[in-house]
């Protein structure tokens, strides 16, 4: 002990020796190590913030861009139907084919047969309200058969009849889309930009006898993607299946957009992200983007704000330093003066605690050598009084988690697996059940209580895993207030599942029952699952000379031991738990407890 007290005395001293300059280099060496730190951690956090802000937006971007791709789907189709509505009437193909044939005929006749094409399509028109013009037109370009026209726009010239028709000859009848500015008399340009929606009007025997024409404002597709414009920062552009421009929200240059017609996949492109979809069903393309100027600023502000705390750390530690090494050297000279006494056989000595670091750390345990014998004294027999109580609440503490992991676990395998949502009412029995299991260790509860936590149970296990299982609980009225520890029957029942079921697929049956007898309540739970061999159930009970059983994957197996190792403590003998089974032919476990009175309920807690 001497050789110790002097080699601390020779430290203590080497402390004392420290001068100024050693101060000076420290305060120095420190401030350059925190200036560094914080220069390294702020850059790192700009950097992982960055590419973390980018990554998600990337992700819930590309999300918001399929959906609005979904619904601009929705609304193609229905113009795709409207147009086959039109296009498959033997009405309409009867009339214009005889408008043909009657070229020279009567004026009237010729009127009346455009009049009843006009009032069929304007029967479709009127579930379509977003079309703004309509045009039937004959092989030469003429609107012969059918004009509407909104005032919104003009109706199309022979110029754009002729763009229309170089889109259309190549296909068999398919709808083409087109973006064209059409002369419009609202517009301060003098030019409406619209989408014109053409096809070939073919009979049953492929004959074509007209060109549909239909022409949507862009509002048509402005609604699907207000998602991806909010504020009026995000751009969309909208590709058809020759990758023409639809539409877009935004100017847009020639080299950007061969860009955005051209790529696969999420590009970063003049501080903006870009991602893109196809469609399966009309393959557009939609690429929309965002901008990330705010997130860089806000990253970079971030960056600034940890290099000016780094600064302020900085004269913080050093004025900090300056303080604690003068008072390091104080309560060392205490220190040094108290071992000498202990050195010298004077074990009443104590030492004066004037900080609340290291040295008063060393203080305190100087002062505590004097009180070791007793206070081992006073360990050893508190210990002996808290045992049982300090046992029970370990396992309560390993028997919670345990009960927990097992139903949470197989609820997200459940729901992984089937891709399903939990009712309320199932949320509700798990908030009941973990609200039950955490009230104290000693807090008693009744026979009745703890028989709802087990219905609780059982109702998950019935709605989430075992589709063929039969139960049946009975419960005399006079044990319904009977007093019981809380959590006996849980560990129990979960049992059956985790073992007595584990390979059963159907005809499972679960048996409970409560009642008195001969001033005992009797607990009975009853299975007929795979049971268990003689050795098994020794090493339930806790037979002397038998281990703990184990679970597969190692661990010892807590549960159902637990409850016999708790009415040990609690209760004792004559008071037990009783295990009758055969293998492959069920197990019955009985609990055999007192029936407790409100008297004996006080004095256990």
């Amino acid at each position: 002990m001497n050789k110790g007290v002097n080699e601390m005395l020779s430290w203590i001293r080497n402390v004392i020796m420290i001068n100024r300059s050693f101060r000076v280099k420290l305060i120095l060496s420190l401030s350059i190590i925190i200036l560094l730190a914080f220069c390294l951690t702020g850059y790192l956090t700009y950097r992982y913030n960055l590419t973390l802000f980018e990554e998600e937006i990337s992700k819930q971007f590309t999300s918001t861009n399929e959906e609005a791709l979904a619904k601009l789907d929705l609304k193609v189709q229905e113009v795709v139907r409207i147009s086959q509505t039109v296009v498959f009437n033997p009405s309409i193909e009867k009339l214009i084919s005889r408008i043909n044939l009657n070229e020279s005929s009567d004026a009237f006749d010729r009127y009346y047969d455009k009049k009843q094409i006009e009032d069929q399509i304007y029967q479709l028109k009127s579930d379509a309200p977003y079309i703004t013009g309509m045009y039937l037109y004959d092989l030469n370009g003429n609107p012969s058969y059918f004009s509407y026209t909104t005032a919104a726009i003009n109706a199309p010239d022979e110029n754009v009849f002729k763009v229309i028709r170089s889109k259309i000859s190549d296909t068999s009848g398919d709808l083409v889309w087109i973006s064209v500015p059409l002369p419009s008399s609202i517009e301060p340009s003098g030019f409406r930009n619209t989408i014109i929606v053409a096809r070939f009007m073919k009979n049953s025997s492929l004959t074509t006898y007209g060109v549909l024409v239909m022409a949507f404002d862009e509002s048509f597709f402005s609604g699907s993607l207000k998602e991806l414009t909010k504020a009026g920062k995000g751009q969309v552009y909208l590709f058809n299946k020759s990758r023409e421009l639809l539409f877009t929200n935004s100017p847009v240059h020639v080299d950007q957009l061969s860009v955005l017609q051209n790529m696969n996949s999420t590009q970063l492109m003049e501080h903006h992200l870009y991602v893109q979809g196809v469609s399966e069903v009309t393959n557009f393309k939609l690429v929309s983007g965002t901008s990330l100027t705010e997130i860089q600023s806000r990253s970079r502000d971030l960056f600034k704000m940890i290099v000016y705390s780094g600064l302020v750390s900085i004269l913080l530690a050093s004025v900090l330093i300056v303080l604690s090494t003068g008072n390091l050297l104080r309560p060392l000279k205490d220190l040094m003066l108290g071992l000498r006494k202990v050195r010298s056989g004077d074990f009443d000595a104590r030492i004066e605690i004037r900080t609340h670091d290291e040295l008063a750390y060393m203080g305190e345990s100087f002062n505590a050598m004097a009180e070791q014998v007793g206070r081992l004294i006073k360990e050893v027999y508190l210990t002996q009084l808290s045992e049982k109580e300090a046992e029970l609440k370990a396992m309560q503490a390993q028997l919670n988690p345990h009960f927990l992991h097992n139903m949470f676990n197989e609820i997200y395998w459940k729901l992984y697996l089937q891709d399903e949502t939990e009712t309320a009412a199932l949320i509700a029995a798990i908030s009941e059940m973990l609200k039950y299991s955490l009230m104290p260790v000693r807090t008693l509860t009744t026979v009745k209580e703890e028989f709802q936590q087990i219905r609780n149970y059982l109702k998950i296990q019935k709605e989430l895993f075992e589709t063929d299982l039969e139960t049946i609980i009975q419960v005399d009225e006079d044990v319904m207030d009977v007093q019981v520890m809380r959590s006996l029957l849980q560990p129990l029942v979960e049992n059956v599942f985790m073992h007595a079921f584990r390979n059963m697929v159907s005809h499972k049956v679960l048996i409970i029952k409560a009642s008195s007898r001969d001033d005992f309540l009797e607990i009975d739970v009853t299975d007929n699952g795979c049971g268990m061999d003689e050795k098994a159930v020794s090493q339930i009970l806790g037979v002397q000379g038998s281990s703990l059983p184990h679970r597969t994957d190692g661990r010892e197996s807590l549960g159902v031991r637990s409850v016999v190792r708790r009415i040990e403590l609690v209760y004792g003998p004559p008071f037990r738990m009783e295990i009758s089974s055969l293998v492959g032919s069920g197990t019955n476990m009985r609990l055999i407890l007192p029936l407790l009175t409100n008297d004996e309920r006080r004095s256990l807690e």
